[in-house]
């Protein structure tokens, strides 16, 4: 959220192209059924997206793919990079042990 509002703010992109990018991205097979609805501009100016969990996930992994060409160039990428990280080892079966200093690492590169 946070960085499609720094990206409408330093003029890459309007809120009403964000919302048709995600009326009209193509979600792949196994995606679909957790296809989030549209970000509209309502969603942006309250801070909130709509869907549930699996379908704001399903945003989160997808939103460097529907935003590939404002998302190198903001410097909030490298903060969703690191979460990305994180979240990857979070849900990852099985988790390691020895995982748990390089996400401490992560946790407090994320802060």
């Amino acid at each position: 959220m946070a960085m499609l509002k720094e990206a409408s703010s330093s003029r890459l992109i309007t809120y009403a192209a964000i919302q048709t990018r995600t009326e009209n991205f193509i979600y792949g097979a196994l995606d679909t059924s957790n296809k989030p609805p549209p970000i509209q501009v309502k969603h942006l100016n309250n801070d909130r997206i709509s869907g549930t969990a699996s379908q704001k996930f399903c945003l989160f992994r997808l939103f460097p793919i529907i935003f590939s060409d404002i998302v190198d160039r903001r410097q909030l990428f490298k903060i969703y990079l690191i979460l990305r990280e994180l979240l990857d080892m979070v849900l990852a079966l099985p988790q390691r042990k020895s995982w748990i200093p390089f996400m401490e690492m992560l946790a407090i590169n994320f802060h």
